[in-house]
């Protein structure tokens, strides 16, 4: 009898551990929502980035991230919905993100710059680089204390991350195999690297990105068809321009001219600016190093010569010549042909990403003045 005590005793601990296993399976619930769901069914709401895709289901989002160059490898996965919905699934995930959070950190002033459009600067409580931030509300938060630096370009201010205590922090980053040394804090790390993308409007897309985490993915979409638009509305009129100006770009530096590649950023918006870009049959995705003697033979005597001027440079040709008299030589240069970007004073890099429509303008009135007569340059000009 107690044989037979023991035989059924072991045999419902064998059934209990059998049926614990099967409800609390090794991938959390909420994945399964998604999974159940074919792919020709699942749709991302991303219509040009590659970097990421967000999808919706049963008011959760799923937001898959690519390693840039290489799609088939997903860097993270997150699932983003408020708390009552979070609590209906099994949630003994790092991957699960309550939406809306009031206390962030954000490592990317393009990012920040979506924020601000976004109405969510109240949300963000430390960023980096504070010195390169130029936009006027921010430094006003910062002098306020309501913002506070918490990284350096070389530097990470631990202490400081530990007493803001972030909920998330919204971070570039631009090694992928590297570990983060905030990863030991257990701040979920959003990456963001909108800067890989080299399309315009995959660039701008990932504003989407940005608001899934604060539920106002509407305003987000709102703000990115208005961009969409713009863009193909400003592209449409260079579709039948047969004469296409030839320009290169940027400048010799530390003794090699990093060039564009014919798969960049940059490439997509001088082909859709309706000029010729000379490295346009490239396969360089970013940019890459050439000697000068090797631009100069090819570019010696293009139309346009494109620059994003640095913090601090002069915008003149006086100031071009005395900083490289081989600048002389070129024939865009001596046809004051030179299309100027002063990334300071047009906030170039935390507001550009989010205003290609703006860019494109300015290159085609640059290029092509008839189609675009009265438009005001935002951001590039034909340097006087």
């Amino acid at each position: 009898m107690v044989l037979k005590r023991i035989f059924y005793f072991l045999l419902a601990i064998s059934f209990f551990n059998f049926h614990s296993c099967q409800l609390k399976p090794n991938k959390s619930e909420i994945e399964s929502v998604f999974e159940s769901i074919p792919d020709s069914l699942l749709i991302s709401k991303v219509k040009y980035a590659k970097g990421f895709d967000l999808y919706e289901l049963d008011k959760i989002r799923k937001l898959v991230l690519y390693q840039p160059e290489l799609r088939e490898n997903i860097i993270a996965t997150f699932y983003i919905a408020d708390s009552l919905t979070l609590s209906n699934y099994y949630t003994e995930s790092e991957n699960l993100i309550v939406v809306n959070q009031d206390n962030v950190a954000v490592f990317s002033a393009t990012q920040l710059n979506a924020f601000e459009r976004l109405d969510l600067l109240d949300k963000v409580k430390g960023i980096s680089e504070a010195k390169y931030i130029i936009s006027k509300t921010i430094k006003h938060k910062l002098e306020k204390k309501e913002i506070v630096e918490l990284a350096t370009n070389a530097d990470l201010f631990i202490e400081k991350v530990i007493t803001v205590n972030p909920s998330l922090i919204f971070y570039s980053p631009y090694r992928f195999t590297n570990p983060h040394p905030l990863d030991a804090a257990g701040i979920p790390l959003i990456p963001f690297y909108d800067y890989f993308e080299n399309e315009p409007l995959g660039r701008a897309e990932w504003i989407k990105f940005t608001a899934v985490f604060f539920d106002y993915d509407d305003l987000a979409d709102s703000l990115f068809n208005y961009i969409e638009e713009q863009y193909i509305g400003y592209k449409t009129l260079t579709d039948d321009t047969l004469i296409r100006p030839t320009v290169f770009s940027d400048k010799y530096f530390n003794g090699q001219w990093y060039v564009p590649g014919g798969q960049s950023y940059i490439a997509a918006l001088f082909k859709d600016a309706g000029a010729d870009y000379l490295w346009k049959d490239d396969i360089h995705s970013s940019s890459f190093p050439l000697d000068y003697e090797v631009v100069y033979s090819k570019a010696y005597n293009a139309d346009f010569w494109r620059i994003v001027g640095s913090y601090g440079d002069e915008p003149s040709y006086e100031a071009l010549g005395s900083e490289n008299g081989l600048y002389t030589n070129f024939m865009a240069f001596k046809d004051k042909n030179v299309i100027w970007c002063d990334a300071r004073k047009t906030a170039y890099f935390e507001k550009s990403p989010l205003e290609p429509h703006l860019v494109l303008a300015d290159l085609i009135f640059a290029f092509h003045p008839e189609l675009l007569p009265a438009h005001k340059p935002q951001y590039y000009h034909i340097l006087k």
